[in-house]
């Protein structure tokens, strides 16, 4: 090989390689952004000068990369079929291959253009890929000081197409992104979250608190209300004993006042305004209408994550829930709202009662107030018609019957049977859930819960 024909091979190799170099500074960088801090055995990454001035305006490297991939893939090809097509060319005639010379050269172009493809999709493609994001963090300290200085290099030059695409897009309608793979949406957000749980970077309570927080803007008023049944509430004609004695035994501190029915919500009794009035008054000069405070009344469509920003700003912790005929249909509270972010709270009043308590295999409690979709989930049922159209088990059970079934009446839902176990006049209160054998999963045949009742 002569020295011209060495220069050649090493100027085609040297651009495979600056090829591969931007591809892996592209992948390392980015999944540097947005791979979490503080695996073991790894320096944090972000203490590197080099790498945080990177990843600091991520736009800039990463534009810079992308066109040192376009200039080497470019120059690649050009003097890839320059230097090579002429050299099969020669081959196929040293070879006794009788081939016009236009029809050789061709051959020799199409030839050339495969083997650069070959060569840079293998060295200079997949190759640094898969280095870049098996060891991204390592990738980027190596990467990052070359490509900072051959950003600042080309920002000339970027500043200029910038200049160039940015009306080009606002006149396609588009949005200019003010950042590179730094902005995501709630989708995007819990896929990476379910990722980070799967890989154990993200214990369970977090990644549930986090759902929690996206799951508020998909969930409605009257899906955490206390309903209406459950209300505990004043008539304006309430004594200061009934008030002390209902308060007392329920361990609410607030309370809906009412005119003639729970339809007609006056005002909110507070019990701390209530201990300020019995400071300076006596119990005959009582009435809960001098002590109440104006109700806050939202719709049962009302979104989840508004109703708190609303509670926030009005310093709020009940509204009254009412449906499109202006019904009372429920009271939501601050509590009800962050329960939703943390999971339930439990204060020395209450008594913790699980929804859905497993009694065996294939076989639970559920209380009537259950959703449908947890049960659905939990158990594995498929996907039911008309499940959507009900917020509890309750109102499904009681849906699909047309009335107010009665104890030991059956539904189904989905692969599971639901059998109603116990009843009010207006309600039912607990039913029990069995499933097929041949659709239990392992999750349904869980052991049974300690404290559960007896099958």
């Amino acid at each position: 090989m002569d020295s011209l024909s060495l220069v050649k091979v090493v100027s085609l190799l040297g651009l495979v390689a600056a090829n591969a170099f931007f591809v892996a500074a592209e992948f390392a960088l980015v999944a540097t952004m947005h791979r979490p801090q503080g695996e073991s055995g790894d320096e944090p990454v972000r203490q590197n000068r080099a790498v945080a001035r990177a990843l600091r305006s991520l736009d800039r490297p990463i534009s810079s990369a992308q066109a040192g991939i376009t200039l080497s893939s470019l120059a690649l090809g050009w003097l890839g079929v320059e230097w090579i097509a002429p050299a099969i060319h020669r081959a196929l005639d040293a070879a006794g291959v009788g081939l016009p010379s236009g029809l050789g050269f061709a051959i020799g172009v199409v030839l050339s253009l495969l083997a650069v493809a070959g060569v840079y999709l293998v060295l200079g493609e997949l190759v640094p890929r898969a280095i870049a994001l098996s060891r991204a963090r390592a990738t980027a300290r190596l990467v990052a000081v070359p490509m900072n200085v051959f950003t600042a290099l080309m920002f000339p030059l970027l500043w200029v197409l910038n200049a160039i695409a940015t009306p080009v897009v606002t006149l396609g309608g588009g949005d200019v992104p003010g950042g590179y793979g730094q902005v995501h949406g709630p989708e995007e957000i819990e896929a990476l979250l379910r990722h980070s749980r799967a890989e154990g970077v993200v214990e369970e309570d977090e990644e549930e608190m986090i759902h929690g927080v996206f799951e508020l803007t998909r969930t409605v008023a009257r899906e955490v209300m206390t309903p209406r049944l459950d209300i505990v509430a004043f008539p304006e004609s309430a004594s200061l004993d009934d008030v002390l004695d209902t308060a007392a035994e329920s361990g609410y501190s607030r309370f809906p006042v009412y005119r003639e029915s729970i339809d007609d919500v006056t005002g909110v009794a507070l019990m701390k305004d209530l201990f300020r009035w019995m400071r300076r008054s006596t119990a005959d000069e009582f009435s809960l209408t001098g002590v109440m405070r104006e109700p806050f009344f939202v719709p049962d469509t009302k979104p989840v994550d508004d109703l708190l920003a609303e509670f926030r700003d009005q310093k709020l912790h009940l509204a009254v829930v009412v449906d499109e005929f202006g019904g009372t249909d429920g009271v939501v509270t601050l509590e009800d709202l962050v329960e939703e972010i943390v999971g339930d709270i439990f204060d020395e009043h209450d008594v913790a009662e699980e929804e859905i308590v497993v009694l065996g295999k294939g076989r639970a409690r559920i209380d009537g107030g259950a959703d449908p979709a947890d049960l659905i989930e939990q158990f594995s049922l498929g996907d039911p018609d008309g499940f959507e159209e009900y917020d509890t088990v309750a109102g499904y059970v009681i849906g699909k019957l047309g009335r107010i079934p009665e104890m030991g009446e059956t539904v189904r839902l989905g692969a599971a049977e639901l059998e109603v176990t116990e009843t009010t006049e207006q309600r039912v209160t607990r039913i029990e859930l069995r499933v097929a054998d041949d659709v239990v999963t392992e999750e349904t045949a869980g052991d049974e819960q300690e404290g559960s009742p007896e099958p």
